[in-house]
């Protein structure tokens, strides 16, 4: 797995970089049109073979030195399939979408899970090397991105298997615990079976999200997983390719957006129905031109000067 890790340090001068590069291919840019990448977002893309993620505005702990809340961004690409990157990849998609839904207050830091892990990852001490310089044998970006995957495996083998090894059934094998990667895309009689949009405050449509993305980072789906917010017009929704599975949730009020999935091909357009005219008043309003023609011409020639004959 590939990644880029986005975030600032606490002095002034160091501002919001990307680590251990930028990013040679800024693709999550295109969707700036439905996006405030200063705020919290979601884009997923999969063609069964490989799969690019940027969850942008993640919350951390940390405060720069005018105590205004750091965020922390990803930019994450790999192979399809499952595997202790894609899980880890899958689980913070989740976390951040249900983190989103449910209006968790903006800049507390998610204290446990895989959101939790990564900031204290990246705490303002590791956060200050990557901007001191070239950093330290195995503490680089790659390096901090790697413990924070191998620690969220070992957390969530040691659950299955328990503190001895010896395999158990607990918590983590319930359908609502395992990896995003190891569930079947959650349906319901009220989600679509193709592309559909709803807003982010729905919890079926939210896991319906999480198990299309999940579909997608292991290779059994193609498609996008969008979490936008500044889309606030139902009809300048992205379209979905021919064949493609398209899901977007939309972090915009309830009424332009319902807590239920709608598919985007022939959903209800969000805005409110053009009054019918009535073609009378269409006609009388034309006559009215027309008399008014008349009576502008009929003066013109009374104005006009009559020649000698």
């Amino acid at each position: 797995m590939r990644a880029h890790v986005l975030t600032r340090g606490w002095r002034r001068q160091d501002d919001y970089t990307f680590f251990p590069a930028p990013p040679e291919d800024r693709w999550w840019e295109r969707y700036g049109e439905y996006v405030d990448f200063d705020y919290p977002s979601l884009l997923v893309e999969a063609d069964g073979v490989s799969w690019r993620a940027y969850l942008g505005g993640l919350t951390t702990s940390r405060e720069d030195v005018t105590g205004t809340p750091i965020r922390l961004s990803l930019a994450l690409a790999g192979d399809c399939g499952p595997g202790r990157e894609t899980d880890w990849a899958a689980r913070l998609v989740e976390e951040h979408v249900h983190g989103q839904g449910r209006g968790d207050e903006a800049g507390a830091a998610v204290e446990k899970g895989a959101l939790g892990a990564l900031d204290q990852v990246f705490d303002e001490a590791a956060v200050a090397a990557l901007f001191a310089g070239p950093p330290e044998p195995g503490a680089g970006a790659d390096d901090l991105v790697d413990t924070a995957v191998r620690g969220h495996a070992d957390t969530a083998d040691t659950a299955v298997r328990g503190p001895g090894g010896t395999a158990v059934r607990g918590p983590a094998d319930t359908a609502g615990n395992r990896s995003p990667v190891d569930r079947s895309p959650a349906q319901s009689p009220s989600t679509p079976t193709g592309s559909w949009v709803a807003g982010i405050g729905g919890a079926e449509a939210r896991e319906a999200f999480v198990g299309h993305a999940g579909a997608l980072l292991n290779g059994t789906v193609t498609g996008r997983a969008l979490v936008l917010n500044s889309l606030h017009d139902p009809d300048a929704l992205p379209r979905p390719a021919p064949g493609e599975h398209l899901v977007v949730l939309a972090d915009a009020p309830e009424e332009r957006f319902g807590r239920t999935p709608v598919a985007i091909g022939g959903k209800v357009s969000g805005r409110p129905p053009a009054a019918p005219v009535d073609s009378r008043l269409v006609w009388a309003a034309l006559a009215v031109g027309v008399a008014i023609v008349l009576v502008r011409c009929a003066r013109r020639r009374s104005a006009s000067p009559q020649r000698d004959t």
